[in-house]
């Protein structure tokens, strides 16, 4: 793995010295819950390339492009490398999510019983259903939903789908083994009665799901996570192709449970395969539990001892469970469905050649996903088919994608935020060298964003202080031209909230600002325990730091330190040629020297800043990463923010955040102004906790060739492969 420096102490010196002059600038400016964080302009992970070499690069890959468009065949430019994860619940990056709404695994194009439409409405899908679901309330607060679908309706390879498709996938999900096996983030559908207790393995029975008859299911919501804001959100399921990954399941005549078919008999191969399966378990479990929990020194705190003895019990008991499966007679369900798991993993995740949506899966190999119509896929909501034969997502270099679009070597090029190529696209368009283009403003936001429970930025402080060594107008400018916004909270420009209420968040006083300001970073970082000189004792003293950098900046060695002796540092990792990144590298590191800290930023793969950032080590080398969040649907920041919540990367782990997710959460939906007023209080809440610095929020451009005809919506929530049912190519 190549990694590189990014840091030109020439280049930054210079930038830091006019910036540091006017580090007290008052001037102010007016996110896919996607699981998916995507960096800014990823590229591959090479050595950087000397000045002018870039562009020779460039104009040599333009000229020798692997042109793939065709009259049958719609070419879509992919800013990302695809990680190749087609399902969710893995290393997925923004590329792999579209290839996956493609193909109808998830999104509004498959045969969801709820989806959105271009105005990010919720609404039932009629395409699939065969009369309007019926929402009942229950005694104990609960509500039950019931579906009907249609009985026409078909996998990509002719296969029927029924009730047992839409309630296999939740059984499979939330099974007691199934992040154990897979490795998957997915914790299941948390939402419905029974959770726990099928979650956890104290029930074999998922009671919140049931069967009716072949076409017929109900749902039901547990009262305790009633009310939802978004609770239409709540009544989307879809189906899941079952025999993708095992001949010998299937769900229970009740419909709460996975079993095997009548007549199954587990072979002394498949006994000792499924004993192997779990040995591997145990292995994995133990080489996780010991990264994560390392056992406290002989001298350590007693709380610390407490700690680990409880967390080593629990985890004692729950190999003694994986090894008593081991033993007696194999039961040959959890045999069928660990398999099945397996079988997911191995071979669906990365080859889902059975879906529902308007293209079924061809191939992927050289960046490349290339799908065909689906001659079985029954329409989406509106009742739209495709009729482009082959779709194509083709990963392209972003510094020559408008020229590709151009020479009709790509056909559309989605979602371009970078000011200067946005300028090329415009004035591309406006001289007639490709169909047009669409504006939107982005569902997101650019952000650096921390691990809060390690090294040095586990103190609020230390990240305040950081907010204040960034000139993050300077950053929009410089990345996004005109075309984009400081944020100061977690919202895109595109969201609703802010529409109604950014306003008066932004001129809320105790709403911070974090403008460039090293004083401010100082007086911060001197209520952290990082206050002494490296002998642990002697204060630190801003005036001899200024001395010290004064007389070389690039040799300067005063920083920092705990009374343990421990020095300030942080290291960042950031995707690699990303203009953020650089830009970061170029002014966060000269002037954190001015305030005793040392601050590394090193670039590479977006494939390695995920691994780094989602499977932290305990004493993690890097605690700060600059990426990009999309927002997904609902916008429910409780699986975020909460200490409970399941994509809780940042490891926050505070009380008030844990109050106000579950309040913003759970207002009634008929409660609209109590909602915003929630939300006012979460993003003051994030904005002086700041599990991440927001830097903008911008509009996007997706330019398209004259060929290509129907691209006439284009939303926040709806791109090409949503609007791909109306398109067509001109021939």
């Amino acid at each position: 793995m190549k990694m590189k420096r990014v840091f030109s102490s020439l280049m930054a010196l210079g930038l830091a010295a006019t910036l540091v002059a006017c580090g007290g600038d008052k001037a102010e400016d007016a996110k896919e819950k996607t699981d998916d964080k995507a960096a800014e302009a990823p590229a591959d992970n090479k050595e950087a390339p000397a000045e002018g070499e870039e562009a020779k690069d460039d104009k040599a890959e333009l000229e020798s492009f692997d042109k793939q468009t065709s009259d049958d065949t719609l070419v879509i430019g992919a800013v990302q490398e695809f990680n190749g994860d087609f399902l969710q619940g893995w290393t997925n990056n923004s590329m792999d999510v579209k290839a996956r709404r493609f193909l109808g695994i998830e999104g509004n194009n498959g045969y969801g019983t709820v989806v959105q439409d271009e105005g990010g409405q919720w609404i039932n899908n009629m395409t699939i259903l065969k009369e309007e679901p019926k929402t009942v309330k229950n005694a104990d607060g609960s509500e039950t939903t019931t579906y009907k679908i249609k009985e026409d309706l078909k996998w990509s390879d002719g296969t029927p789908i029924n009730a047992d498709n839409y309630l296999f996938g939740s059984l499979l999900h939330t099974y007691p083994s199934y992040q154990l096996v897979t490795g998957s983030t997915s914790i299941g559908d948390d939402p419905l009665m029974g959770y726990e207790a099928y979650k956890n393995g104290d029930k074999d029975t998922f009671d919140g799901l049931k069967k009716i008859d072949d076409y017929t299911f109900s749902v039901t919501v547990d009262a305790s996570f009633l009310p939802y804001y978004e609770e239409a959100a709540l009544r989307g399921y879809g189906p899941y192709p079952i025999h993708a990954v095992s001949e010998n399941l299937a769900v229970a005549p009740e419909g709460n449970k996975i079993v095997a078919k009548d007549g199954y008999k587990p072979t002394e191969e498949e006994k000792a395969k499924y004993i192997e399966n779990i040995d591997a378990q145990i292995a994995k479990n133990n080489e996780v539990f010991e990264e994560e929990n390392p056992a406290p020194a002989d001298d350590a705190k007693e709380d610390e001892k407490k700690a680990y003895k409880e967390a080593k019990k629990a985890h004692d008991e729950d190999i003694a469970k994986l090894e008593k499966r081991k033993t007696g007679d194999v039961d040959p369900t959890s045999m069928l469905i660990e398999d099945a798991m397996q079988k997911e993993y191995n071979e669906y995740r990365i080859n889902p050649t059975v879906t529902a949506g308007p293209y079924k899966f061809d191939s992927f190999g050289n960046n490349m996903v290339r799908m065909s119509i689906n001659e079985n896929y029954a329409g989406n909501f509106k009742g739209e088919k495709p009729t482009i034969p082959h779709v194509i997502l083709q990963y392209v270099n972003k510094n020559i994608a408008i020229d590709l679009l151009e020479n009709g070597d790509i056909d559309i090029w989605e979602a371009e935020g970078e000011g200067p190529l946005v300028d090329q696209m415009r004035a591309a368009a406006d001289e007639g060298k490709i169909g047009g283009y669409n504006t939107f403003e982005r569902n997101g936001y650019g952000n650096v964003t921390f691990l809060t429970d390690r090294g040095a930025t586990k103190y609020k402080e230390v990240r305040q202080a950081i907010a204040h060594l960034m000139d993050r107008n300077n950053f929009v400018q410089s990345y996004a031209g005109g075309y984009g916004v400081v944020t100061n909270g977690m919202y895109g420009t595109s969201q609703w909230m802010y529409k109604e209420r950014g306003a008066d968040l932004e001129a809320n006083p105790e709403f911070k600002k974090y403008q460039l300001n090293l004083d401010e970073a100082n007086k911060l970082l001197d209520q952290t325990p990082f206050k002494f000189e490296k002998d642990g004792k002697t204060p630190w003293d801003k005036k001899k730091a200024d001395e010290e950098f004064a007389k070389n900046a690039d040799g300067f060695d005063y920083y920092r330190y705990d009374e343990t002796g421990k020095k300030l540092q942080v290291n960042q990792y950031g995707s690699d040629e990303s203009p953020i990144t650089t830009l970061i590298s170029n002014q966060v590191p000269v002037n954190a020297k001015q305030i005793g800290m040392e601050y590394n930023v090193t670039a590479g793969s977006f494939t390695t800043l995920l691994d780094y950032y989602t499977n932290p080590k305990e004493d993690a080398e890097y605690t700060a990463f600059n990426m990009g969040t999309g927002f997904g649907t609902p916008f429910d920041p409780w699986y975020q923010y909460n200490s409970k919540g399941s994509d809780n990367k940042t490891r926050t782990n505070d009380p008030k955040a844990d109050e106000l997710t579950v309040k913003l959460r759970q207002t009634d939906p008929t409660k609209k102004e109590e909602y915003l007023d929630n939300w006012e209080a979460f993003e003051m809440w994030y904005n002086d906790y700041l599990p991440e610095i927001p830097l903008y929020s911008n509009q996007y451009h997706t330019g398209y060739t004259k060929r290509v005809k129907g691209f006439d919506i284009n939303t926040p929530v709806w791109e090409s492969e949503y609007q791909i049912n109306a398109m067509s190519i001109e021939k």
